[in-house]
């Protein structure tokens, strides 16, 4: 379908919608002026912040700089000036301010639920509390006393130049070539990408001051806007017919998505070393790159709104409301063909980059709020799982009977019928993929050879840590998050309209869900509970369409035609008082997951670097001595011995020598020279090949060469994926228990209010560094998905309230207990009534904070849990295995609570401090182990506590132990973390006690 008309109409508007598009990233640019906030803080501050361009000398030329798209689009019903984007978009006008005004309205009024300002003024913080917080509530930073760059003045003046580069930037672009898509890409890359100024200046501070939509960065609002401004005037342009003089538009224009999929876990499963698995995901990363290219710039139709290694989701425009009002699941005239050609087109990406399985498109129905790209996330990666959904040609670079069948793709032949295990030109492309940007420097110092990564013992440890993040990106659990508490709306709203509040101050849940029960049979627009809950209220004239857009649109719901009065009105008290898993909001949790795990990663290269030795983190430059100069192939890994030790090479032609690529560490000590290793004699053999192996002698050893520089030093750390859903890393064994201490520390913190609903899932796999690593991958996916599990029915054992902290404390459903502090109160002392609610087992509203979902379920707030309540919690997880033998993957392994790691860290800090020797330890674990597998006292009670007294005279005998020091490894003993701790830090990490007694 090369030549389709509506994508060449696209394509000639292309400065048009990317204007557009920088328009909504810039239109609220003046609320990253520390004056906006001051004022909404409370402060006399004289400031507009729709009109900062006024304040600027001279002020700040938009028509100058925006005036040739009025001269090249006059028939779009522009504004009388470029001023008017930023000076109305909250108002209602038509043409291209009433589309702006309508992506405005989506992705800034449903981030505030749309109240209006006289009922929320008690949400607002002070200017001494003007806190930004995490998508789950954490305060993060308190921006008017700990300023970022862009509240100075120095960082607005930044901000500004930068705005006047950007769209002088693109006025150069259409003055010299409208059809330039590749200039146009990198004029976007600069100005959004991810080290672009206005990005971070954005990101640093608030678009909506109000709690707790204090969250929600000017980043979030700005970017969610232009895309859906872009999206929605390239839908004008199709439309033939659009209405450009209608001044109701914002209330009719809808969106569609554009969900692209791939299904990745198939490259994955069938990765053999590293390397196959880091090239897909390096081709798969550059599939969906070209893909947004595609949308976002060639076609400009539209954005990316998310996105994770399988699934891409981008804005497209719909159709209007009075279009197919009844029908949305046929497209209007003007949208035909628009999949079938986006599908052939993404087909033809995919099959230039030689994928093995076929790429999916699908176009949504139309939408108001852009909540249903949850559902069709969740479709896309049903679709994809088994990537046989069409048929699929598979470019094949030699002829099928050239050699063995690929190990990798499987589905390729390779070129040597004598080595089955050599990969297909396209595998083995992909393979060595990572080693060119290694060389080259783009990996951030970071390694990719396990022989590096291996601590002393020559152990690597893949850890796998994910959230439980999907719910939320579906919308599930952010049922438990509050807008507004309803008591509070009722304590602070004792009028409404001049009247008092009709919803009784007693038991203000059952008394406003009664009051909208009984407002259902007639409407009455000008109800004055509805119209200071919902904006947009007093335009509606009918239930069915207002419910349609506060509850259908965003809530996986059935019809208001398919519920009774009752529902009705449970649907709608929810969904006015809940927090909505809007576009922005979507979007800030995905950011915000994979922003936690990339700190991580920062912290983990730190950990796994730190070492006694300088040779841990170095490499050297070999020269081959005399003789042994040639028949080296280039960029070819060598392994070899020198003195008993492994030493790993790779052979760089263009430098005539070897680089180490593996732990030096092993082989020479912090005092040792350059040039310690002049003159040894080493044994290599190419890796992945039939060769005997070659005698080297290494005439020098020096410093790394000014060419390579950048290769001198590493942090002994392998990323293989860090995305909002999974973090896997290789690090060294020796920093593993740091690496998972420190995750756990850090999700307490940061996630502290919403624990029992965002778990964290923790594995750990060791292994030798010459394991095959298909074997290891293997692990890593049983481990994570018996890592996986269904909620669990908690009970309250004790509750403090203590300051802004409640400690609870829980018996699990193993009987083991876990302890929680949660943050109850604000920075600026105010109860947290969004946050921290529980999902109890009671099914009855008790407190005043309780709320109730349409499907059942009570939220009740953490402060007012009482001893005995049943509490449903999603647990955190850890599991830890080594594989010693690759058999090993198919053995079940034994899933703790994240909880008990930190219990079996502080076993072994008693031990160690205790233990007179290795050999003491050993034998306690060898007697204690060998008995409680013989006399399963797992599954006999008797037998347990047999074994627990002998465990008591074992650890009397053998670590001198009374009293409450004896009785904690008595516990530890009785809930197994004792054997856990034996297990894991002698037999695996191999590690020595250092008592502190002697």
């Amino acid at each position: 379908m090369d030549g389709f008309a509506p994508a060449e109409t696209l394509r000639r508007h292309r400065p048009l919608l990317l204007a557009c598009e920088a328009i909504g990233w810039l239109h609220m640019a003046g609320k990253a002026w520390a004056d906006f906030l001051r004022g909404h803080g409370g402060l006399p501050v004289d400031y507009q912040e729709k009109k900062w361009h006024e304040r600027e000398n001279p002020p700040f030329a938009w028509d100058n700089l925006l005036g040739w798209l009025r001269t090249t689009y006059s028939t779009l019903n522009w504004p009388k000036s470029v001023a008017e984007f930023t000076e109305k978009h909250a108002g209602q006008d038509a043409g291209l301010l009433g589309l702006l005004q309508a992506a405005h309205g989506m992705a800034s009024g449903i981030e505030k639920q749309s109240y209006p300002d006289e009922t929320v003024r008690y949400l607002g913080q002070d200017a001494v509390h003007m806190w930004l917080s995490s998508a789950f509530g954490h305060p993060r930073r308190n921006l008017l006393v700990d300023p970022p760059e862009v509240l100075t003045e120095a960082g607005w003046r930044r901000l500004v130049e930068e705005m006047q580069r950007i769209l002088e930037g693109l006025k150069c672009l259409h003055a010299a070539s409208i059809g330039d898509a590749s200039a146009c890409a990198d004029w976007r890359s600069k100005a959004i990408g991810p080290g672009s100024f206005l990005r971070r200046a954005f990101l640093s501070t608030l678009a909506e001051t109000r709690l707790p939509n204090n969250e929600v960065t000017l980043w979030d609002q700005s970017y969610v806007a232009g895309a859906l401004f872009k999206s929605a005037v390239a839908g004008a342009l199709l439309d033939t017919g659009f209405p450009w003089q209608d001044n109701k538009i914002k209330r009719k224009v809808r969106w569609r998505l554009l969900t692209v999929g791939m299904g990745t876990e198939h490259y994955e499963s069938r990765a053999v070393k590293i390397g196959d698995w880091t090239g897909a995901m390096a081709v798969l990363s550059e599939f969906f790159g070209r893909v947004a290219r595609l949308i976002e710039v060639d076609l400009a139709v539209g954005t990316l709104l998310y996105r994770d290694p399988s699934v891409a989701i981008f804005s497209f425009p719909g159709e209007r409301s009075d279009q197919n009002q009844y029908d949305e699941v046929v497209l209007a005239p003007w949208l035909h063909g628009w999949r079938d050609w986006l599908e052939q087109n993404i087909e033809r990406i995919a099959l230039d980059l030689d994928l093995e399985t076929p790429p999916l498109v699908r176009l949504s129905r139309p939408t108001r709020s852009l909540v249903p790209m949850v559902q069709e996330r969740r479709e896309m990666r049903k679709k994809t799982a088994i990537p046989v959904h069409k048929p699929w040609n598979i470019c094949c670079p030699v002829p099928q009977e050239a050699g063995h069948v690929c190990p990798v793709c499987r589905v390729r032949p390779n070129e040597d019928p004598g080595n089955k295990n050599q990969p297909c030109p396209i595998c083995r492309e992909r393979r060595n993929h990572r080693l060119a940007d290694w060389l080259a420097g783009r990996l951030e110092g970071d390694s990719i050879w396990l022989e590096e990564v291996a601590d002393s013992n020559g152990r690597v440890a893949l850890l796998t840590l994910g959230l439980d993040l999907e719910p939320w990106l579906e919308g599930e659990r952010v049922d438990r998050l509050r807008a507004q508490a309803i008591p509070e709306w009722r304590r602070f709203n004792p009028t409404l309209s001049g009247q008092p509040n009709p919803v009784h101050p007693a038991g203000t849940y059952p008394a406003m869900l009664q009051y909208i029960r009984s407002k259902l049979p007639s409407f009455d627009p000008t109800d004055c509970v509805f119209r200071s809950l919902q904006q947009g209220y007093q335009w509606e004239t009918r239930w069915p369409s207002f419910f349609a857009k506060i509850v259908e649109d965003r809530a996986n719901t059935p019809s208001y035609d398919h519920l009774d009065q009752d529902k009705r009105a449970a649907w709608l008290t929810h969904q006015l008082f809940r927090k909505l898993p809007s576009p922005g909001r979507v979007y800030r949790f995905w950011r915000e997951a994979e922003e936690f795990f990339r700190e991580l990663l920062g912290d983990f290269r730190r950990l796994a670097a730190r070492d006694e030795n300088r040779w841990r983190v170095r490499r050297l430059f070999l020269k081959p001595g005399p003789g042994f100069e040639t028949g080296w192939q280039d960029r070819q890994l060598y392994n070899g011995r020198v003195a008993g030790a492994l030493l790993d090479l790779v052979y760089l032609q263009g430098q005539g020598g070897f680089l180490t690529v593996s732990n030096l560490g092993r082989l020479l000590k912090t005092v040792d020279r350059d040039n310690a290793l002049d003159g040894q004699e080493a044994t290599v053999e190419k890796e992945g090949a039939y060769e005997p192996p070659r005698p080297l002698v290494i005439g020098s050893a020096k410093k790394v060469p000014p060419a390579l520089g950048h290769l001198g030093v590493y942090h002994p750390v392998i990323p293989l994926e860090v995305s909002p859903l999974r973090f896997r890393v290789l690090v060294p064994l020796e920093a593993a228990s740091e690496c998972v201490d420190l995750a756990c520390a850090r999700w307490r913190e940061r996630f502290a209010r919403v624990l029992d609903f965002l778990p964290l899932r923790v594995g750990v796999v060791v292994f030798p560094a010459k394991t095959a690593f298909q074997a290891v991958l293997e692990m890593a996916r049983n481990l994570e998905e018996d890592l996986k599990g269904e909620r669990e029915l908690w009970r309250v054992r004790e509750v403090r309230r203590q300051g802004g902290v409640v400690g609870m404390v829980f018996r699990r459903t193993d009987e083991g207990q876990e302890r929680w502090p949660v943050p109850v109160r604000l920075p600026d002392g105010r109860e947290d009534v969004f946050y921290p609610y529980a999902a109890v087992e009671d099914r009855e509203v008790r407190f005043p904070l309780d709320f109730q979902h349409p499907g059942g379920q009570v939220y009740r707030h953490m402060s007012d849990l009482r001893p005995g309540d049943g509490v449903y919690v999603w647990p955190g997880r850890i599991a830890t295995i080594f594989l010693d033998s690759t058999a090993k993957r198919f053995e079940k392994p034994q899933v703790r609570y994240l909880a008990d790691w930190r219990r079996m860290r502080q076993v072994w800090r008693l031990l160690a401090e205790r233990a007179p020797s290795s050999t003491q330890l050993q034998r306690v674990r060898q007697e204690l182990s060998v008995l409680a597998n013989n006399w399963a006292v797992e599954e006999d009670p008797g037998a347990k506590e047999t074994w627990l007294e002998l465990a008591r005279a074992t650890l009397c005998e053998a670590l001198s132990l009374q009293g409450p020091l004896l009785q904690i490894l008595l516990d530890a003993a009785r809930t197994g973390d004792l054997l856990w701790a034996l297990d894991w830090h002698l037999s695996v990490l191999k590690e020595r006690p250092n008592p502190s007694w002697r």
